[in-house]
């Protein structure tokens, strides 16, 4: 089964380049990383639970796959999606299929803290929500294989 792959050393690499030229205040110019997403706001105190950091996650896991340092299989992209109820703010992991045929797979929604790693800023912040996105994303795989696998079975609709 095709899976979903942090590649951690060129990860760490890239979350660097990005970090100094958020921190400097530059942009890459020629050799932007991350491509047409748009540059995600890693600093070296980027936590990404913190307010006004709703759009961060987003822009780091879209911009990942972007740049290859998480690579997904052919024909799918990971989003995160950032929920403001009005009480506690939530997130969930969105799991787009385009073939063979149209398909978005969702987590259940979580409190947002869930989704930080407890004294981790900047670089690690950002290598701890690229790694649970790549976990995230496996299982959702997982879970749909095993549903599909489920369903071929006698007494379960096929």
């Amino acid at each position: 089964m095709a899976r979903f792959t942090l590649h951690e050393e060129e990860a760490r690499e890239w979350l660097t380049e990005l970090l100094i030229a958020h921190e400097m205040g530059i942009g890459f110019g020629e050799k932007n990383p991350v491509g047409d997403v748009g540059s995600p706001p890693i600093g070296m105190a980027w936590r990404p639970t913190d307010p006004g950091e709703e759009d961060g996650v987003f822009l780091l896991v879209r911009a990942a796959q972007t740049a290859h340092v998480l690579t997904a299989p052919d024909e799918m992209i990971l989003d995160y999606e950032f929920i403001d109820d009005g009480d506690e703010c939530l997130f969930r992991w969105l799991l787009d299929i385009t073939l063979p045929a149209p398909l978005k797979l969702a987590t259940l929604a979580e409190p947002l803290p869930t989704l930080e790693e407890p004294d981790a800023s900047g670089v690690e912040a950002a290598m701890a929500i690229l790694r649970a996105a790549a976990q995230t994303a496996n299982l959702l795989l997982q879970q749909l294989s095993d549903y599909i696998e489920a369903s071929k079975t006698p007494g379960h609709g096929s």
